[in-house]
């Protein structure tokens, strides 16, 4: 049997998908917060788990290293990607889409 997606994860993944199938780390809050409008803003914590579910894939990239240049030890930022996994368990949540 699967397992029910919270609200809060069913709006991370909707989320993914209306920004093109992924979102910088940085643009995700620290933690679920309101909006203006009373929708809740999921969290790092709800896309991590997410990724334990295999749900969400976040990208790892090494630092840059070229010495003597400016961007020496330019850490990349980390990218959440929606899986095909995650398109289907939302898929199963909300067949509308």
């Amino acid at each position: 049997m699967t397992r029910r997606l919270s609200s809060t994860e069913i709006r991370a993944l909707e989320t993914l998908i209306d920004q093109g199938g992924s979102v910088l780390e940085n643009r995700i809050p620290e933690k679920n917060f309101r909006g203006a409008l009373g929708d809740v803003i999921p969290g790092i914590l709800v896309y991590r788990k997410l990724e334990r579910l295999g749900f969400a894939l976040f990208t790892e990239e090494k630092p840059l290293d070229l010495p003597g240049d400016s961007m020496d030890g330019f850490i990349f930022t980390a990218e959440v990607y929606i899986t095909d996994e995650g398109r289907a368990a939302l898929f199963a949540c909300s067949p509308e889409l």
